[in-house]
């Protein structure tokens, strides 16, 4: 008997010997039986064919179409497909020869039937399937795994990651059996751990198995704020980062200022899980200072488990914060100009300031004691503030974060009255004519007062008021000349809260006339086609001037270009290339035009052309050789000529200082003017070379002699003048009055040697000047008021024991 033993569901095949001894002989029919079955299952039937056609028969009871004979196999075998857990049995099989005697054989099949089924449970009962928990750190827990069915009865074991462990199994009713596995206390290394039941009966059958996976949950292990516990800086903004790791899942984080949370932040896991980083962006303020930022980390299946927490106290720098302060004892309404102002600069920074700046419309200070800049730490200290000093304040701290500058602050420096530049001193008004002439002062408060005087030769009178009105820091007084007597100095002064004007304003006024001749005129940046002419303007005769360029042909006076400006500044254009015009510059006004001032201007030659070159001018020459002799001559003629020309300039020397000369007016009694205007002429050709000489001097010199110039007479007899002026001490001197026609005591004056119709120099202690046309400085000066806030001269002197004249009375002004 043969023993097979064969897995349900896999094919088993039984032997049957079916070979013959004798080569006549062959086989009839092969018959398969079961024991506990009487007739055959499966049969092969030959006797009326061919054995390799033989008709095959099996019983729908038993294998039916599962069973397939194979003859050709040595044994013979009866195959049967998924061989079932009925098909155990004992087999036999019966084979009829031809000749031979009937055999039988016998095969004993086991079938081997793995197990069904396979249910595991928890500690709960409850059946688990793929995931068992979660669990946290320490937990213990207790799996069955119950496995029913199979023939023999199976056994069961339990696996950890692949690795058997110990399994108590318990057969259970039925013919089933439970393993048991008992896990735990738990750490982190259990998660994700394999837990794997399997069950088998047989090593050929195939065993069943069920594999959980232990899930857990765990508590954050870690939580930091990156680059936390460094300064930040204020108004900025910025990202912030936490990070945690170790939770399971992932944790979540959450952002807190002082117990408040912030609920602006993101999120991002990292790849494998483990770790959580949190994005918050915040921009501080200076009142974040000291605040505690925290970052909290915490699982949210693990409620029960307190969160990580990072905190940080924020250290916040910022710009410093300054504000001017002026000092305490100073009332910032009541600062007069040459007290002493001092401030002082109150700083919040952090980290502190290690510069503090101080600034003054915008414009840094330096400590400078001799202008009376005195800075010390945070302080600043201003000495005797003037109107100048006025103006916005600043300090400036420099820390770490940057530079803040304090809010201005406004010094209003509070003063007397004073002229204001820049205006017009001379006004030239004809006789019936109305001027008017405006006063301005400069004054802090605006709310000033003014008061005028009219000074002249014979007295000086109080303006009525009838004749001023005021604007604001200006004052405009109405004036109608009538007589050459009216012709004289205004005088303005201004007063305010703070003080009186300690200089008044002067105004001169004088018959209007034509304007001066210009002088000093040169030729600059000439051209092909253009040049330019530079002049110094004269004195506009009172009245606002402009100027005229005019350019002639010098043969037939044609006029090639005329220009005008208001400055004697001016270019000529569309000029011939290398010719030489006439030009003639002159100013005019109201009153007509002023004696022009005759030039040469040559516009550039244009370059030569060049020739072509002459071949038979290389034709070879004789060579040029000198001789000593010829050397020695050409030398002797030119020292010759050196001392020559060295021994005329001696002799015009010389016969320039024996040219006679007009004598010299005595100590008291200094040039005319037209003398000094000639001088001053002079002097300004010498020092112009490049002026192209012109026969032009004897029509100036007519021109001024035809000038009804206005000069300062004073009042007959040694007493003192009455022009004084009012609010001026005694040390300063009178003011002098003008006049446009001969002085009407022509015995003050030597007039012997000057032309009867320009008026005679009259006799000063101390100088002598006309006004307003002549050159410019008055005398010298002494005690008195600054020529540059007068613009007038000293009142001259009365003449040494003058004879006794008749005494002018006052006389109404024209005002």
């Amino acid at each position: 008997m043969t023993q097979l033993v064969a897995v349900a569901g896999e094919p088993v095949y039984l032997p049957c010997d079916i070979a013959t001894q004798d080569e006549d002989d062959a086989v009839l029919l092969v018959l398969w039986y079961r024991e506990d079955l009487g007739t055959p299952i499966y049969s092969v039937d030959a006797r009326e064919r061919d054995f390799g056609v033989a008709e095959r028969w099996s019983d729908e009871s038993v294998f039916a179409s599962r069973a397939y004979f194979l003859p050709e196999r040595r044994p013979a075998e009866l195959g049967v497909d998924r061989v079932r857990a009925s098909d155990q049995g004992i087999y036999r099989c019966r084979v009829d020869f031809k000749q031979a005697q009937t055999r039988n054989s016998r095969v004993n099949l086991t079938v081997i039937v793995p197990p069904s089924k396979m249910v595991i449970t928890d500690d709960k009962g409850d059946v688990k399937q793929a995931i068992v928990g979660p669990y946290i750190e320490g937990d213990t827990f207790t799996l069955k795994c119950d496995v029913s069915g199979g023939r023999p009865r199976p056994w069961v074991k339990w696996f950890r990651d692949e690795i058997e462990v110990d399994t108590p199994a318990v057969p259970l009713v039925g013919g089933g059996v439970q393993g048991v596995l008992h896990v735990g206390p738990l750490t982190r290394s259990d998660v994700r751990a394999a837990l794997t039941c399997r069950a088998s009966n047989h090593l050929r059958a195939h065993p069943i198995e069920t594999t959980l996976t232990l899930d857990m949950n765990f508590p954050p292990l870690s939580v930091h704020i990156l680059g936390s516990n460094q300064p930040l800086s204020a108004s900025r903004r910025y990202d912030l980062l936490c990070q945690s790791s170790g939770s399971r899942p992932p944790a979540s984080i959450t952002w807190w200022k002082n117990g408040h949370r912030i609920n602006n932040a993101k999120e991002t896991l990292s790849s494998d899980g483990n770790t959580t980083t949190s994005t918050v962006s915040l921009q501080l303020t200076k009142s974040d200072a000291g605040a505690k930022l925290a970052c909290r980390a915490s699982n949210p299946q693990m409620p029960s488990v307190a969160a990580l927490e990072d905190d940080w106290l924020l250290d916040i720098q910022y710009v410093p914060e300054t504000t001017v302060r002026l000092g305490t004892n100073l009332d910032p309404k009541n600062i007069k100009e040459g007290s002493d102002v001092y401030f002082d600069c109150v700083i919040k920074a952090h980290p502190y300031v290690y510069k503090v700046e101080w600034r003054h419309n915008g414009k840094s200070l330096v400590h400078n004691i001799g202008h009376g800049i005195i800075i010390t730490n945070q302080s600043l200290v201003l000495q005797g503030v003037g109107r100048k000093t006025a103006g916005n304040y600043t300090c400036v701290g420099f820390n770490a974060e940057g530079d803040g500058e304090s809010k201005p602050f406004t010094l209003n420096v509070l003063y007397a009255p004073t002229c204001r530049s820049s205006q017009q001193r001379v006004h030239g008004v004809a006789k019936q004519e109305r001027a008017h002439i405006t006063c301005h002062v400069d004054a802090n408060p605006a709310d000033v007062t003014f008061r005028w005087t009219f000074n002249n030769t014979a007295n000086s009178n109080e303006v009525s008021d009838g004749y001023v009105s005021r604007s604001g820091t200006s004052s405009t007084v109405s004036y109608t000349p009538r007589t050459e007597m009216d012709y004289g100095t205004l005088l303005c002064w201004a007063h305010n809260r703070i003080g009186k004007q300690r200089v008044p304003c002067v105004y001169h006024i004088i018959a209007a006339g034509r304007p001066d001749q210009v002088h000093n005129c040169t030729i600059v940046n000439a051209s092909l086609t253009s040049f330019g002419v530079r002049c110094s303007e004269g004195f506009n005769g009172g009245l606002p001037q402009s100027f005229l360029l005019e350019v002639r042909e010098i043969i037939t006076q044609e006029i090639i270009a005329n220009v005008s400006s208001a400055v004697p500044r001016f270019t000529a254009v569309g000029l011939e290339p290398g010719k030489t015009y006439a030009a003639a510059v002159l100013a005019y006004n109201a009153k007509g035009r002023g004696d022009p001032y005759p030039l040469r201007a040559s516009t550039l030659r244009p370059p030569e052309k060049h020739h072509v070159h002459d071949k038979s001018l290389d034709l070879p020459r004789t060579a040029f050789q000198i001789s000593g002799a010829m050397s020695a001559a050409v030398g002797g003629g030119g020292v010759l000529m050196v001392v020559l020309v060295l021994f005329m300039v001696a002799v015009r020397q010389k016969c320039a200082k024996r040219k006679p000369r007009s004598a010299p007016p005595p100590a008291s009694q200094p040039a005319s003017p037209d003398k000094l205007r000639e001088k001053d002429d002079s002097e300004s050709d010498d020092r112009n070379p490049d002026i192209i000489p012109s026969d032009t001097d004897h029509m100036q010199i007519d021109y001024f002699r035809h000038q009804q110039v206005s000069t300062i007479s004073p009042p007959p007899g040694n007493r003192a003048p009455r022009g004084s002026v009012a609010g001026v001490r005694g040390s300063i001197p009178a003011y002098c009055p003008l006049r446009t026609g001969p002085p009407t005591h022509p015995q003050m004056h030597d007039t012997t040697n000057a032309p009867s119709s320009i008026p005679p120099p009259a006799r000063f202690a101390s100088g002598a000047c006309t006004l307003p046309r002549g050159a410019g400085a008055c005398g010298t000066s002494g005690a008195g008021i600054p020529l540059q806030h007068l613009r007038t001269l000293p009142r001259p002197l009365p003449a040494p024991a003058p004879a006794p004249a008749p005494r002018h009375t006052p006389r109404d002004t024209p005002l």
